[in-house]
């Protein structure tokens, strides 16, 4: 009997997923454990492998279409097996663009809003007549698309938010309009700490396998300054502060899409190699878009770096719920008055913004004061 293949939750937090493409068409023989279509979260796009081995039979999920989660997305078998000959799956009723019956279908909505092409009024070759991209790209080619009264101006692309870039505005927006954010921030003397990392490059690389970063040596630092200030590690959640002992950094990535935040666990019990390796395979999985939902969970603070940029200083938007997130600036090479002398030092920003409903001013001014410690006086703990 034919097996019927549902939409998995990818997380706690996850309602409806994107099916971005299917790696495997209709008759192909797959294997339990392969990995046969790609599916888009609130938080990543995850790699989805088949449940069981056998043919898969047929697909009901399309491409581009927004589920909820327990929609078929498939049914697989034996070759020749006969499936339930049921409708296609309609999309998810908070994600769709139009409601049930709608001639037009979402992606076809969406790719016609960003070229200013009034979808409804082509001819759809779909069945029942609907409306499909392959309509919309065929009418955008030919020239003859008509067009919408309200079209953006020439050379302007609208696009619509959607999947990761949806998700993050709705949360970032929601915790900004609710939360009150409360910002500190303190220059940092990073000379000993680039010191350091000179004089023990070749020696880390090689006990470490990779070479750490000065982010890296931040995100130590971090560790250990939320273990002497554990008030910052918590989060309001249902009227309530969750203090955590455990330290697990969410790491912003820029995935060239995106940020993703992945996550660092236990660093407050970990070294610099160990914190340095986990970086860099989050790092490489993110811009793979490889992350798994475990990969995204159990963060408890968050640090995000724009120094490579060439940003000297930034305020970051909290990570709802957490109750604290770090912005790290570059490290800039500036004059310094020295007692009475001008001396020229490698100096950074850093800047934390706090929920003021879990923690007040002077124990972030703690944390950072600690953290400005660490990372000027390196020697006691970094080599």
């Amino acid at each position: 009997m034919a097996t019927r293949f549902r939409l998995a939750a990818f997380g706690h937090t996850m309602e409806v997923g994107r099916i971005v493409e299917w790696k495997v068409s209709e008759g192909d023989e797959i294997r339990e454990g392969d990995e046969i279509l790609a599916v888009e979260t609130d938080k990543a796009v995850v790699d989805v492998e088949a449940p069981i081995g056998g043919v898969l039979l047929k697909i009901v999920g399309l491409a581009d279409r927004e589920l909820p989660v327990g929609a078929t997305l498939a049914w697989i078998g034996d070759a020749g097996e006969e499936v339930p000959d049921e409708p296609e799956e309609a999309p998810a009723a908070a994600a769709a663009d139009a409601p049930p019956g709608e001639r037009v279908t979402p992606v076809a909505r969406r790719l016609a809003e960003r070229h200013g092409v009034d979808a409804d009024a082509l001819e759809g070759t779909g069945p029942g007549g609907r409306v499909t991209k392959e309509d919309v790209r065929t009418a955008i080619e030919s020239g003859a698309a008509p067009r919408k009264e309200d079209e953006a101006p020439e050379g302007v692309e609208v696009v619509p938010l959607a999947g990761i870039r949806k998700v993050a505005a709705e949360r970032l927006s929601a915790s900004w309009a609710r939360t009150p954010q409360v910002t500190e921030g303190v220059e940092v003397d990073f000379s000993a700490c680039l010191e350091a990392r000179r004089d023990n490059r070749d020696a880390w690389k090689e006990a470490f396998g990779v070479e750490p970063t000065i982010n890296d040596i931040v995100l130590l630092a971090t560790a250990t300054a939320l273990g002497d200030n554990p008030a910052l590690n918590a989060a309001l959640i249902d009227g309530a502060v969750h203090r955590y002992a455990r330290v697990n950094l969410n790491v912003a990535v820029d995935t060239g899409e995106g940020l993703t935040v992945p996550v660092v666990k236990d660093a407050g019990e970990a070294g610099l190699g160990d914190i340095a390796r986990a970086v860099a395979a989050l790092a490489e999985k993110a811009r793979a878009k490889r992350l798994a939902p475990e990969d995204l969970e159990g963060g408890t603070f968050t640090v995000t770096n724009l120094g490579g940029m060439g940003v000297d200083w930034f305020t970051p938007v909290l990570n709802p719920p957490q109750a604290a997130i770090l912005g790290v600036g570059r490290v800039r090479r500036v004059p310094v008055v020295d007692g009475d002398d001008v001396v020229v030092r490698d100096r950074a920003t850093f800047v934390l913004s706090f929920d003021h409903r879990v923690v007040d001013g002077a124990p972030c001014a703690r944390f950072l004061a600690r953290l400005k410690e660490l990372v000027e006086d390196p020697s006691s703990w970094l080599v």
